[in-house]
């Protein structure tokens, strides 16, 4: 059994299809990295949130770790929208890469055919 599979996500996976695409966030600061995200390679869940800046946030609990790309927050912008309507929270799946002190953050995203 993949052990990527057993996360519990508490929340609408975002995207649907759980996604594959690894998708750098912008200001990313590895200190503020949560703690169940160590070691590199683990992947562990985050939350995605819109915000007033059409940007999208990815976030633990209230923290925030980062912004989506621009192109890739008008990608998922539909998916949150809709999980804001349905009162639920939007999670993604994400993985910090590199040696200490040089890492980065990655979501997993994939988008719709003929879409981005």
């Amino acid at each position: 059994m993949d052990p990527t599979s057993s996360i519990r996500l508490p929340g609408r996976l975002v995207p649907a299809g759980g996604g594959h695409v690894p998708v750098r966030v912008r200001g990313f600061v590895e200190a503020d990295a949560p703690p169940g995200a160590l070691p590199s390679g683990r992947r562990f869940p985050v939350g995605l949130a819109r915000s007033q800046h059409d940007v999208v946030k990815v976030v633990d609990g209230d923290a925030v770790l980062g912004y989506l790309p621009e192109p890739w927050s008008r990608v998922v912008d539909f998916e949150l929208w809709c999980c804001e309507q349905a009162g639920e929270r939007a999670v993604a799946r994400a993985v910090l890469e590199g040696v200490a002190g040089e890492r980065d953050l990655f979501v997993m995203l994939s988008w719709r055919r003929g879409g981005a």
